[in-house]
């Protein structure tokens, strides 16, 4: 076992307790990461009890439980019976992992948004020059759920066609890794955008602007025209942005 003067929160007496906040559950996940791959802990080695770890941390176990399951997850830790959390790798998961923006938090939102400007961008370039006749009959049932989600006012439909949209724009692409990175970024951004949606609402032509936005982008895309599409896609996802910013601070008004 090892002896260290130095070692950590997990074992430590005398640990100030995490101070309560909307990552709490981040905080903590990243707390116990850096102590199990800091060069203290083995490979086998066995963490204390979930009560003592959260007591030294100050958080609840239901805190604590959450971003142990994170570390579950990544294969960081497995509970094994009659032993207790054990340490299953001591070395950082290397796959990339994002937590999802929390409803509401419109800072964390926008990040994500910022993350998917460049890629859109990319995206939308090359669907101009790969796409198929499949792909823009795709992309134009997308839109045409959009606009039928919009005459209806069903928000949850509405993203649900954006979504599928641009996952359509990713596909034509014909490079498996933009699809994929597409749907790790539409779980982070999904719900969010069905909250920031609802807010929008109440603002005239805020759905017609954006689906008009899509539109002109599948235009660029079939037309197989290049910087129009890069153009396009960086203006409907800057307008994003700016919607976004505009439906939280409407949000915050009393």
């Amino acid at each position: 076992m090892p002896t260290s003067a130095s070692r950590s929160l997990l074992k430590k007496d005398s640990v100030a307790p995490v101070q309560s906040e909307p990552n709490l559950t981040d905080r903590v996940t990243e707390m116990l990461l850096e102590e199990i791959t800091s060069g203290d802990y083995q490979v086998g080695e066995v963490l204390p009890p979930e009560q003592i770890i959260a007591t030294r941390m100050g958080v609840s176990r239901t805190v604590l439980r959450e971003a142990v399951s994170r570390l579950k997850g990544d294969g960081i830790v497995q509970s094994k019976q009659g032993r207790g959390l054990t340490v299953m790798q001591t070395a950082r998961p290397s796959v990339l992992r994002m937590q999802a923006a929390d409803i509401g938090d419109a800072d964390q939102v926008l990040r994500i948004v910022e993350l998917r400007r460049g890629f859109e961008i990319e995206a939308a370039q090359l669907a101009a020059q790969r796409r198929s006749e499949d792909d823009l009959a795709a992309m134009r049932r997308a839109l045409r759920k959009m606009a039928d989600a919009i005459a209806t006012g069903d928000v949850a439909v509405g993203v649900d066609a954006d979504m599928e949209f641009h996952r359509c724009v990713a596909r034509a692409t014909r490079n498996e890794h933009y699809l994929n990175f597409f749907d790790f970024l539409a779980v982070l951004l999904k719900k969010n955008l069905r909250v920031s949606r609802s807010r929008s609402a109440k603002i005239a032509g805020r759905g017609a602007q954006a689906q008009k936005e899509h539109e002109a982008l599948f235009a660029a895309i079939e037309k197989g025209d290049v910087e129009l599409a890069r153009q396009q896609a960086r203006t409907h996802v800057d307008n994003t942005e700016t919607r976004l910013r505009t439906a939280a601070a409407t949000a915050e008004k009393p």
